[in-house]
């Protein structure tokens, strides 16, 4: 399909086949959760009155179980608080937010969440 050798590494062509592996899924999957049910979620601005840089974030809830902390509520909180202002800014419009995401995603081809968490996004191509 793409003449490449059994020994490529496939990132490059998850990019230009414009697929998304399985952990990349799972972050676009969380993040149109946290897009779509808003609502649910609180601002840490809500939450508190200092003024700090982390304002806009949503607030994780306070717990110490690990089973809360794999929950879709944690790791969706999590994961949407690691996203570029660029793209969080625009998670009221869930369609831009959608097509922008995976535009994300595909530039990155993450293949572990840790990854996702490890990556600095002041390359990112808006």
């Amino acid at each position: 399909m793409t003449n490449s050798s059994r020994r490529d590494t496939c990132r490059p062509l998850f990019h230009q086949l414009r697929i998304l592996p399985l952990p990349s899924q799972y972050i676009f999957s969380l993040l149109l959760f946290v897009a779509t049910n808003k609502k649910l979620f609180s601002l840490n601005s809500q939450i508190h009155d200092i003024n700090t840089h982390n304002n806009n974030n949503l607030h994780l809830p306070l717990t110490g179980l690990t089973l809360v902390q794999k929950g879709v509520v944690y790791s969706g909180c999590k994961i949407y608080n690691h996203l570029p202002p660029q793209i969080k800014n625009i998670s009221n419009n869930v369609a831009l937010f959608k097509s922008k995401l995976k535009k994300f995603l595909l530039q990155y081809v993450f293949y572990s969440v840790d990854e996702y968490y490890q990556q600095n996004y002041k390359d990112y191509e808006w």
